[in-house]
């Protein structure tokens, strides 16, 4: 394995799991990892690019702000997925949005302030062209595991 590759996994592992909330952030990790801060910047765009990044950004746990949340499953005709997950990516309250190779192959979470906010969404949602089905399933207790990938 080459310096280079070395120094991208050790990068990723600290994004994953060691990235400090700071004023300066990239500047604590540049002098962690004994390198210039725009050198550090620049792998990390490298690496997102890459699409071993996808972002960097806290994740809040909507159920401790007071949100509701639900799966949804969405069987959409294969001529109108495009369109449908550019207007599914269109809503904030949406997380976790999947295509699957399956009856149902759209998958994401919703989260709103109300379960009336959730039907409203979901009402609308059920009348887009290409809509055949929509499943609802509602958060009842959330599970969170450390997901971590060991390099």
């Amino acid at each position: 394995m080459s310096q280079k590759q070395k120094l991208s996994l050790k990068i990723l592992k600290i994004l994953q799991s060691e990235f400090p909330i700071t004023k300066n952030p990239y500047q604590m990790l540049s002098d962690k990892l004994d390198m210039d801060e725009e050198e550090l910047i620049a792998e990390i765009k490298r690496l997102k690019k890459q699409g071993y990044v996808r972002r960097i950004g806290a994740a809040a746990s909507a159920s401790r702000l007071g949100y509701k949340s639900t799966l949804i499953g969405a069987k959409i005709t294969e001529g109108s997925i495009r369109a449908n997950i550019a207007f599914i990516n269109s809503y904030d309250n949406v997380t976790h949005n999947y295509l699957r190779d399956a009856q149902y192959n759209v998958w994401f979470t919703f989260s709103a302030k109300t379960k009336k906010e959730i039907g409203q969404f979901i009402k609308i949602f059920k009348k887009r062209r290409g809509i055949v089905n929509v499943l609802s399933l509602p958060s009842k207790k959330t599970f969170k595991i450390n997901a971590e990938f060991r390099f």
